[in-house]
């Protein structure tokens, strides 16, 4: 036997399920689509799956057939849906509940055999037959594979689908395939990460993207995107909490586990990552919108022959040839420069006038644009009274500082991170530790905190989460708009 012919028969089995799914049924209008309703009708089954639904019976396969029927647009009885799922439960005549079958080769007995496998079995769990309740059906390992047999199908799930996926195979002790699916998982959340870091960078670039963006991330609200990474959170404890276990598995089992959740590890660490910059993008968007509103409505209409050329170099003159290199070296290069992030631009033009910039020495330039620096010294001054009142309170308003005035005010509006920090604070909770991996600047805060004093450490393990208080009024200073946010720790909250 060939090489290449090696594992025919696996190959055939997969092509096999793949080919007679939806087959073998008369659903009438519906017969040249019953191939892609069955693989939807799938994809549903396996999603209520992994995330523990259990309203899988017959009747709610039905309908969620029907369901399919509606986003597809076809038009059809409830006897089509009723055969549609029978075609995917038994083979042929679903009074006689067979199994599906075919002949396949077989490459080491030199023959064909038969092929007998289900898309769906009984969920034995769930069902409950002893109390008298209904068959629950979940997917088997054919109809799995069907589902992961290419990426694109995988996509749609999402990171959180993915989750719930890996945490069944460590339940089930299947640590070859968690171990695959954690290395999903690390793929998945980097992409993502990918994606927030592209559209701070398309933010800069073009403020209008902010609303020509249609991302699901971006339709949702604080509240379901805070809820949504506590789930994922949530998600990941349940997985590490399965480690204190391996003990009871075989050496060889406990190895692979070991590995599993120490890919798992990173996995979380760089969900964390992600959450951060999903705050920062949301932040970001609120300072954009609320602070430089203009950017979104007002056009450049600057040009280069009219306002440069004409208006100034052929009205003005130049005092040397050697300018008129700097000038147009720039358009015709093919190296980019380096190019001044729009937020640095926009603090600059408050102060400065457009002819003072064409004209002064470049040297001069280069100095005005140089970014201050975190001045912590006065963040943690600032941040020392918001966790004293952690401490005795429980929780702090960040409408307190609305009172604030002169110098006490100009010190919280010095350091762009103050109002960052808030905003981190009020879309995710956040557990206090001392390890932060230069990950979430909230950590680092309260690091530096605890390493002036050593009171704050009494705060360590506990977790600061956030409420809006409707009924108040918000925090309004100058530009700056921050909704009456109270953040507080959780144990300690009345």
């Amino acid at each position: 036997m060939d090489r290449v012919e090696k594992g025919l028969k696996d190959r055939l089995k997969k092509i096999q399920a793949i080919r007679m799914l939806g087959t073998g049924m008369d659903v009438g209008n519906l017969n040249d689509h019953a191939h892609e309703i069955c693989l939807l009708l799938l994809l549903k089954v396996f999603r209520r799956e992994i995330t523990e639904n259990p309203n899988r019976s017959r009747a709610d396969l039905v309908a969620m057939t029907e369901e399919i029927l509606r986003e597809m647009h076809l038009n059809s009885d409830r006897d089509n849906a009723e055969r549609l799922v029978d075609g995917v439960l038994w083979y042929k005549d679903p009074n006689r509940q067979e199994p599906f079958q075919c002949f396949i080769f077989d490459e080491d007995k030199g023959e064909h055999e038969v092929y007998k496998f289900r898309y769906l079995k009984i969920d034995r769990e769930h069902s409950q037959l002893e109390k008298g309740g209904s068959f629950v059906y979940m997917l088997t390992e054919e109809a799995q594979e069907i589902i992961f047999i290419t990426r694109e199908i995988l996509e749609e799930f999402g990171f959180d689908i993915e989750q719930f996926y890996t945490l069944q195979l460590i339940k089930s002790g299947n640590f070859h395939k968690a171990e695959s699916s954690v290395n999903n998982l690390i793929a998945r959340v980097r992409t993502l990460i990918r994606r927030e870091k592209d559209y701070r960078r398309d933010i800069i670039r073009d403020p209008q993207i902010i609303f020509m963006d249609n991302r699901n991330s971006r339709n949702k609200s604080e509240e379901e995107i805070k809820r949504q990474f506590e789930e994922e959170q949530k998600v990941f404890d349940d997985m590490f909490s399965w480690k204190d276990r391996l003990n009871s598995f075989p050496e060889d089992k406990r190895l692979d586990g070991e590995m599993v959740f120490e890919n798992l590890e990173r996995a979380r660490v760089l969900h964390n990552v992600l959450a951060r910059l999903v705050v920062e993008n949301m932040a970001y968007e609120v300072e954009v919108r609320v602070k430089y509103p203009d950017s979104f409505w007002k056009t450049s209409t600057l040009t280069f022959k009219n306002d440069i050329w004409k208006n100034i170099i052929v009205k003005n003159g130049l005092a040397h040839l050697d300018i008129l290199e700097g000038i147009l070296n720039p358009l015709f290069s093919p190296e980019v420069e380096f190019i001044f992030p729009l937020d640095w631009a926009w603090e600059e033009q408050r102060v400065r006038k457009r002819e003072e910039i064409l004209w002064e020495d470049e040297v001069a330039v280069d100095e005005a644009w140089n970014r201050k620096e975190t001045d912590w010294e006065i963040v943690l001054e600032l941040w020392r009274k918001v966790f004293d009142s952690l401490l005795e309170k429980g929780e702090f308003s960040v409408t307190e500082l609305q009172h604030l005035e002169g110098e006490e005010k100009e010190k919280w509006l010095s350091q762009k991170i103050n109002m960052d920090l808030f905003m981190m604070f009020a879309i995710t909770e956040v557990q206090l530790t001392l390890d932060y991996k230069n990950i979430d600047e909230r950590l680092e805060l309260y690091t530096k905190l605890c390493d002036r004093d050593e009171k704050y450490k009494s705060l360590i393990g506990k977790t600061i989460k956030s409420v809006n208080e409707v009924d108040e009024k918000p925090l309004f200073w100058d530009e700056i708009f921050i909704s009456p946010y109270k953040i507080y720790i959780e144990e300690t909250r009345k």
